[in-house]
């Protein structure tokens, strides 16, 4: 059964399975303290596309990475993109120095050790799938209500047999930090498209409050997300979710909604560990 439990190291939070660096990989949810940024942005922001200094957001990738211990080396290899709430899947499976950036993704894939993946959220639903076995490969995801409704999850799942041959059966997904159903409200027209899409997902109407404000409609979007993972094979006992309401939880989460768009955001963060002589994992 996957965990994800809270860790500290120094100033920085974050929520990680423990059981996962035995087997060479090191994955992370991070929380908003700890960082070198300054408000709006205070203090781990992990985004560089918000408008933070850049040299603020670099120092605060590193702290998350030392508290994960990532070697120097490691954390040159970092990957992530510029998310834009489509469905496009990048395959990285070659290191490289210069922290490029790929345009217009919302997930990355890879199998080769000593390149963490990163994406950031603050209210989109996060998602990490671990292939555990002989076989290991990782997909760091970005799910957005429209990446949501687009089943993003399933695409990178496919993405990952396509590419490494991996086995649904044998994920592991940890669905971490996101806007909760009791915040998250969308117009009677989006929920209808999420009706049709999931018709099992419990939604909550809301007249509106008075006023002349129009209906809207709650529903939980990690639900969403877990649904399309298990139609796509993932084991349901594999999936676990963080449970944690970026929109209220404000001492721990950055949220795009509650703080009227300007922000910082987390991260979700997965490394496969290289192997060192003898057979161990760094």
């Amino acid at each position: 059964m996957p965990t994800l439990i809270r860790s500290v190291w120094g100033t920085v939070t974050w929520h990680t399975d423990p059981e996962l660096r035995p087997e060479g990989v090191v994955i992370a949810f991070s929380e908003r303290t700890g960082g070198r940024s300054v408000p709006p942005y205070a203090t781990l922001n992990m985004s560089d596309t918000v408008g933070d200094s850049p040299a603020n957001v670099k120092e605060n990738r590193k702290l998350l990475m030392q508290a994960l211990g990532l070697d120097g080396d490691t954390q040159d290899h970092l990957r992530s993109c510029i998310q834009v709430h489509g469905t496009a899947v990048a395959r990285i499976d070659e290191p490289l120095s210069d922290d490029r950036v790929l345009p217009d993704t919302d997930a990355l894939i890879t199998e080769t050790p000593g390149i963490p993946l990163l994406i950031c959220v603050a209210d989109c639903v996060p998602v990490i799938l671990v292939e555990r076995g002989q076989h290991r490969a990782l997909a760091v995801i970005h799910s957005g209500w429209k990446g949501t409704l687009a089943r993003i999850s399933e695409v990178a799942v496919t993405a990952l047999q396509e590419a490494y041959g991996t086995d649904p059966a044998d994920l592991q997904a940890y669905i971490g930090p996101y806007i909760g159903s009791e915040s998250f409200e969308v117009s009677p027209e989006i929920a209808a498209q999420f009706v049709e899409a999931f018709p099992e997902l419990p939604q909550t109407a809301r007249d509106g409050g008075g006023g002349g404000a129009e209906p809207t409609v709650s529903f939980d979007l990690g639900t969403a997300v877990s649904l399309t993972l298990q139609q796509a094979g993932v084991p349901a006992a594999a999936i676990t979710l963080l449970g944690a309401d970026t929109a209220t939880e404000h001492a721990h989460y950055f949220s795009y909604r509650a703080q009227n768009g300007v922000t910082g955001r987390q991260a979700a963060l997965a490394c496969l560990l290289p192997l060192l002589a003898g057979g161990s994992h760094a």
